[in-house]
């Protein structure tokens, strides 16, 4: 249940990655929504989301003293450095579980696709908007 409650949280990650800071919150709530109608097909429990913060209140993120300022997640951090993304397991996940139980994930399809697109380009956090994000959603 806490595993699927942390890929809940952890499906934005590329969108934070790809688009910077920009707000994206209405392809954020698409992909939760995606991801919960996929887990009740596929009859998958997750914990809520006051039951999963609780678990998270000792986890602190810092800067890495001599580094700077902490720009981002890990895909955040995975898109900087040029290094794979792990978003073909997070977003990707769901699109299987969609797949397998007749849910349609069109845009977790999308942030796995442009994300694979983004490291294979050598693209940099903030190199799209979620604008260009939203138009590349099948309609």
């Amino acid at each position: 249940r806490l595993k699927y409650a942390k890929l809940l949280s952890n499906l934005s990650n590329a969108v934070q990655a790809m688009c910077g800071d920009a707000a994206a919150g209405d392809i954020v709530r698409r992909l939760r929504d995606e991801a919960i109608q996929a887990y009740e097909a596929a009859g998958i429990e997750y914990a809520p989301g006051e039951e999963f913060a609780s678990r998270m209140t000792g986890v602190n993120v810092r800067d890495v003293p001599g580094t700077g300022v902490r720009g981002g997640g890990s895909t955040w951090q995975s898109l900087t450095r040029g290094s794979g993304l792990e978003t073909g397991y997070l977003n990707g996940e769901i699109v299987l579980l969609g797949a397998l139980h007749g849910v349609p994930t069109p845009f977790n399809r999308m942030v796995q696709q442009v994300a694979a697109e983004a490291s294979r380009l050598g693209k940099k956090p903030g190199d799209y908007t979620a604008d260009e994000l939203m138009a590349r959603v099948p309609a």
